[in-house]
C-alpha cells in the first residue's frame, strides 16, 4: 500500500524530469548543429 502511493507520488516528478531531459537533449542538439554551421563558415575561404 505504501509503495503504491509512493509510486503515484513520484510519477509527476518522473515525467517532469523526463521532459526536462528531452528538452536539454534537444537544446544540445541545436547547439551542436549551430556550432557545425559556424565551423563550416569559418573553414570555407572567402
Amino acid at each position: 500500500m505504501n509503495t503504491a502511493s509512493n509510486a503515484v507520488r513520484s510519477t509527476p516528478a518522473t515525467t517532469f524530469f523526463g521532459k526536462l531531459r528531452a528538452l536539454a537533449l534537444h537544446a544540445l542538439n541545436l547547439h551542436l548543429q549551430n556550432c557545425a554551421v559556424i565551423a563550416e563558415a569559418h573553414r570555407r575561404p572567402n
